[in-house]
């Protein structure tokens, strides 16, 4: 006789006794309880919370037992079981007068790997406006997700693979950017036809996509004063810049003297491609929109000095071979080293004697908190390149504490404050005879 019995299982681990195949109880209602499953046999059998597995299709094939993986939800476990038992009946009615139902004709799968091609060439189109920085990070996660889920096909990655690729992530970065990375990843698996919030369980996606957002962090008055203290011409005007200017790190390496318009006050901020030094330099803004950067007195009098230092350079803030500086974090963290601003606690100290502490977007918050002290949101808005008013209000309030002389730097010369507070002698430009610390 046909075997007519499909059974819905869960597969759970159970505190004690390790993963175990357990029934899955059905209530009177016709619903299937979540996390819990009958565990034993005959009387023995006794009713245990389960929630850390997923629910599964046993069924037969001669006297061999066959199990197919399902989800952890309840109703769509029970769908999947109502639709085995209507495929089962129907195999069997037609084998018992004679007919056979033929095979379905097998479909071939399209790669993993093939999904990922596609899914990058995509996100490289013109039309996308993504930048080059984006696009390296997209093709990152894609590759490094289909070598760690180790799947050949995309019907095969299972809620493990992806919890295993964020511990991966886990053990290498923040908590914010494994959040925004397994954003991004939720994205690719979309495109290649999955449902993340079917194949995710929603506690899983919670923990994943959450992470503590730290409050603002800006520099004081005091680490700025002892900061500056110890810079020689060329790193005091970098960090004066980065403080005047709001620019990001990657903004700061590749300005151009030729886009510092000491006529009209302003600093004309876009992206381009030029050659320099026998090599095509490329650059591109986070956003793609060009904005103007107002040159504040103190701003305006680094820049008019190190100009004199550098008459011939094409980067403001360029090498000795003015080229861009792409290690300036590193100067960052060796200068609060030199003025004893290190912390001595955190696991940068301990490893690298590199405090935590001191980053080059600490500068960027930093101009937007005192920004706003003397100016209207809207302009601190177009300055820093945001877009909305939303994004810039984390820092309203974040300097309420700062000394006068600091919020005033950031003073157009047609609102002049009048404060006699007076300004520390080291944000002054350092005398020329002093030697550039290696």
């Amino acid at each position: 006789m046909a075997n007519e019995t499909v059974t819905l299982l869960r597969y759970a681990k159970v505190q004690g006794f390790g993963w175990r195949r357990g029934k899955a109880i059905i209530g009177k209602t016709g619903k299937v309880a979540p996390d819990v499953m009958l565990l034993g046999k005959w009387k023995d059998k006794r009713k245990v919370y389960a929630p850390d597995g997923h629910f599964v299709l046993r069924y037969f094939d001669g006297r061999l037992p066959r199990y197919k993986k399902l989800g952890n939800d309840p109703s769509e476990a029970l769908d999947e079981l109502q639709t085995a038992k209507s495929k089962l009946r129907l195999k069997n009615s037609a084998k018992a007068v004679g007919y056979i139902i033929p095979s379905p004709v097998t479909v071939k799968l399209k790669p993993l790997a093939e999904y990922g091609r596609e899914f990058l060439e995509q996100k490289r189109s013109p039309s996308l406006k993504l930048d080059e920085d984006t696009i390296k990070l997209y093709t990152v996660i894609v590759e490094e997700f289909v070598r760690v889920c180790g799947k050949a096909v995309p019907e095969d990655i299972t809620e493990t693979d992806v919890i295993r690729y964020c511990d991966g992530l886990d053990k290498r970065y923040s908590d914010g950017v494994r959040a925004r990375r397994y954003t991004s990843l939720r994205g690719f698996l979309f495109y290649c036809g999955l449902e993340p919030k079917r194949l995710i369980t929603p506690s899983v996606h919670k923990r994943l996509k959450s992470y503590e957002k730290k409050k603002v962090r800006i520099y004081s008055g005091v680490e700025l004063t002892a900061l500056l203290g110890v810079c020689d011409p060329y790193h005091h005007a970098l960090f004066m810049v980065a403080l005047l200017t709001g620019l990001r790190d990657d903004e700061l390496a590749h300005l151009l003297w030729q886009q510092v318009d000491f006529e009209a006050n302003v600093i004309r901020l876009a992206g381009y491609e030029i050659h320099h030094k026998e090599k095509t330099i490329k650059f591109e803004l986070k956003d793609r929109e060009a904005r103007d950067i107002p040159l504040f007195p103190r701003l305006r009098d680094e820049l008019l000095r190190l100009r004199a230092l550098r008459p011939n350079a094409v980067f403001v803030l360029g090498t000795k071979n003015d080229l861009p500086n792409v290690k300036i974090l590193y100067a960052l963290k060796s200068k609060a080293r030199k003025a004893g601003l290190n912390c001595g606690f955190c696991g940068g100290c301990a490893a690298r004697k590199e405090c935590h502490r001191f980053h080059v977007h600490y500068f960027r918050s930093s101009f937007a908190s005192y920004a706003l002290k003397r100016n209207d949101i809207r302009k601190v808005m177009e300055w820093m390149g945001h877009s909305d008013l939303e994004t810039l209000a984390r820092y309203i309030g974040a300097a309420d504490n700062c000394p006068a002389w600091l919020a005033n730097l950031y003073v157009l010369p047609d609102t002049a404050s009048e404060s006699d507070e007076t300004m520390p002698s080291s944000l002054g430009f350092p005398e020329l005879s002093k030697k550039p610390t290696k």
